[in-house]
């Protein structure tokens, strides 16, 4: 346990910069595989290729949206467990964690290879894109099923006290995808099938890793067989608490769909290829700014659990600090230099490198505003309240899906560019709004401790 206090003790702001460097690399390391996955699949395949893996993506945002259910719906009570000292409770949770992972994995995965065909016509495949993601998406299936219990699990290394061991495993993973993936494009090329095994076989090694190490002695909390016996209310809660970040996922699964058909009818496969390099481009900025506020999610939930609300209040206000400049400074950049960031997915198509040029500095807009809603979002999931969570991280979606519907046809290219600055505008204003009743009551409670035990 000696491992956990320090999250009550150590001052704020070293001990947010700690968690965060290691969240904001696993983070980055994860958004480089989908970077380095289709920049190798552009320029080594074609552009049919990105977008057949585009089309494929719906499925890993499902994947990861279970993921991130079963670790912010463990995370945050193991993480409130061991602020009281209670070791065997949240060993509990986490047995229902790896429960419901091994479960929901292999259906996910089960129902993806006997359906994929008709999962990949509703997603918009057609013709070629079709004939490429069918076995692009049922060997990566395997893959996604590990995602799920990598995700979760690798929230257990952070809310344990050692945060920088799932950045190790991510890394490596991601190291021996793209060399993989290389190998099988250049070298050997087996095409958008080597790209998925690649894949599969870098996540079952980052799976392997990480399950190796929580039974170790090193590992605070371990996988005990009692508790991955069936426990319903315990289930619950954690579906209820992840519950937010869930439904974030699946309509963010249904924004990237609706935005792949509107796409297609304004450019054909040229036009999904740029829905995935916005959505790739996008992934890798956000998830600096998203690392922190991950991050701050057990620290939140140890110190309201210990009580401590002058430390609740400091480590909320510098997180948002850092994700605004970190959003801000990354959509700056990206603005001066679209056309080389552009020309990063392909060698041959120009139409394309312009069409995302045109378009990327409109969609920094959102890069610029994430650093609110992210943190806001995440510290009320930390503060289990996951109702004003889930009008943060559904709102935006909301808004998305009609937009999409209407301002590609509208616009062209143009309409969708402007698609996500018009949904996250409204959405950093409320929770701006929504964070100021927060901090008033903060300060409440700071005002009401003892002088001599507040410390921010």
């Amino acid at each position: 346990m000696d491992s956990v206090h320090h999250q009550g003790s150590q001052a704020v702001s070293r001990l947010l910069l700690k968690y965060s460097l290691p969240a904001i690399a696993g983070f980055l390391a994860n958004a480089l595989y989908q970077f380095v996955d289709r920049v190798l699949v552009g320029r080594g395949i074609g552009t049919d290729a990105m977008a057949a893996v585009t089309s494929a993506y719906p499925l890993t945002i499902f994947g990861m949206g279970i993921g991130l259910l079963l670790g912010t719906g463990t995370g945050n009570q193991i993480s409130t467990f061991l602020g009281k000292g209670l070791r065997e409770e949240a060993e509990r949770v986490l047995g229902q964690s790896v429960r419901l992972a091994v479960f929901l994995g292999g259906a996910q995965a089960l129902l993806v290879i006997l359906f994929a065909r008709p999962i990949l016509l509703a997603f918009g495949a057609t013709g070629e894109i079709l004939d490429l993601a069918i076995p692009y998406l049922r060997i990566t299936a395997l893959g996604l099923a590990l995602q799920i219990t990598i995700i979760s699990m690798g929230n257990i290394l952070r809310v344990q006290g050692r945060p920088g061991l799932g950045l190790a495993f991510m890394a490596s993973s991601n190291v021996l995808n793209a060399i993989l993936a290389y190998v099988a494009i250049f070298i050997l090329h087996w095409g958008i099938a080597g790209a998925a095994f690649a894949t599969l076989i870098s996540m079952s090694c980052n799976f392997i890793a990480i399950f190796i190490f929580v039974q170790s002695q090193w590992s605070v909390l371990h996988i005990r067989r009692k508790n991955l016996v069936g426990d319903s209310a315990l289930a619950r809660s954690i579906v209820k608490l992840g519950a937010p970040v869930f439904l974030m996922q699946v309509l963010g699964m249904l924004v990237f769909l609706v935005a792949n058909h509107s796409a297609a009818n304004i450019g054909g496969a040229r036009g999904v290829a740029c829905v995935g390099v916005f959505n790739t481009i996008s992934i890798l900025l956000i998830y600096g700014p998203l690392g922190v506020a991950q991050a701050l999610q057990p620290l939140i939930a140890f110190n309201r659990g210990a009580k401590r609300p002058d430390r609740v209040l400091g480590l909320l206000n510098r997180a948002i600090l850092a994700t605004t400049l970190m959003g801000v400074a990354s959509a700056v950049v990206v603005s001066f230099f679209p056309q080389a960031v552009a020309s990063l997915f392909t060698r041959t198509d120009a139409s394309l490198v312009e069409i995302v040029r045109a378009g990327l500095p409109v969609t920094m807009i959102s890069i610029a505003l994430f650093g609110i809603q992210g943190t806001t979002s995440h510290y009320f999931l930390a503060a289990h309240q996951p109702q004003k969570a889930g009008l943060l991280l559904l709102g935006r979606s909301f808004l998305a899906i009609p937009l999409f519907l209407i301002l590609p046809r509208v616009f062209g290219y143009p309409g969708l560019y402007w698609v996500t600055p018009l949904a996250d505008v409204p959405m950093a204003i409320l929770a701006f709004t929504m964070l100021r009743k927060e901090w008033k009551s903060l300060r409440v409670q700071v005002h009401e401790m003892p002088s001599d035990t507040a410390l921010l």
